[in-house]
């Protein structure tokens, strides 16, 4: 089967993911406009998305039909969603899922592109699974380090568009009534108003104190890692819209040399160095900044150091259009 002949499908047009993986598809040329099915559920009404200057319009994901040609990237969960992806593997065509619908599934292979892809060749079923972007972005930064990691303390500092689209637009309302002297709605999912804030959580706490999007954190590095490598990790909500940065406490099998480990990381796919990396320099950016390394005053083999991407662009959008690149190509 020829690479031309294969079909990309989309679930999920409302997300905020959509539109960056719309650019980078585009960008790389990794799909034809003829190639791509964008679907919605029924409940929800999506006006023709524009791609490679083409008017694509957006199909019913409950009266489409899948077939062994299509790799189907699903950003959206639910119940249809669930239904849509039995079907669309009963029909034999590859899943890449974005949103956490086989959260907790083992024999869904969890992939990153520059990690693990290898593990595409061998997995159980046409399901794989793209790390949170939070997993993303510290498996990117350790990649060089892998195999003197000890344990990983993640300090994740994550944007509102990690909250999805719904939250974009609620932070957006609550600045402009707060510029104008008015009082800002509080949030109803989240309890806390999202302009000019910080949260500790924006979940519901669990019996441990983590959330569940920590807990998944942890989960998706220790497959990423394997159970050898302690991980735990606390995510905290801040008021901007796009750009995520994680402080990271790593314990090495080794005593800290300080400038080994920055030619190690100086030498990593996709990573860049810098002094003092801002999520804002990240933002459109295709590669993960790294920088202030330093080692722990608590520990001779631990090392500190920052990392910052896009959250939406880099881990998201990037990462899942280099998978179905892979999949539309070789399997």
């Amino acid at each position: 089967m020829s690479e031309a002949t294969r079909e990309l499908v989309i679930v999920g047009v409302d997300n905020a993911a959509f539109g960056p993986l719309l650019e980078v598809l585009e960008e790389r040329e990794v799909i034809s406009a003829e190639q791509l099915s964008l679907l919605e559920t029924d409940e929800r009404e999506v006006d023709p998305q524009v791609f490679a200057n083409r008017n694509i319009p957006v199909e019913s994901l409950e009266k489409f039909t899948f077939n062994d040609k299509q790799v189907v990237i699903l950003l959206s969960a639910g119940e249809a969603v669930e239904a849509a992806m039995a079907a669309a593997e009963q029909n034999g065509a590859w899943i890449v899922d974005v949103a956490n619908n086989t959260r907790g599934d083992e024999s869904v292979a969890l992939v990153h592109p520059m990690f693990n892809s290898g593990e595409l060749a061998s997995a159980e079923r046409r399901v794989v699974a793209l790390p949170s972007a939070g997993a993303s972005i510290v498996a990117e930064a350790l990649a060089p380090l892998k195999d003197k990691l000890q344990a990983v303390e993640v300090q994740l500092n994550q944007p509102v568009s990690a909250l999805g689209k719904a939250a974009i637009d609620a932070m957006a309302a609550q600045t402009a009534r707060m510029f104008s002297g008015q009082d800002a709605e509080i949030d109803p999912e989240i309890g806390h108003r999202l302009a000019f804030n910080q949260l500790s959580a924006c979940e519901a706490l669990l019996a441990s104190g983590h959330t569940l999007s920590e807990l998944t954190l942890v989960h998706d590095l220790r497959r990423l890692f394997g159970d050898a490598v302690a991980v735990d990790a606390s995510i905290n909500t801040v008021s901007v819209f796009h750009g995520q940065l994680a402080n990271l406490g790593v314990a090495l099998s080794e005593d800290v040399d300080l400038e080994k480990v920055r030619a190690l990381l100086a030498n990593g796919a996709g990573l860049k160095m810098a002094e003092q990396p801002s999520a804002e320099s990240a933002v459109g950016s295709d590669v993960t900044i790294i920088g202030r390394l330093r080692q722990s005053l608590l520990n001779k083999r631990q090392l500190n150091l920052c990392a910052v991407s896009d959250n939406l662009r880099k881990d998201v959008a990037i990462n899942c259009a280099q998978i179905a690149h892979l999949l539309l190509k070789n399997y």
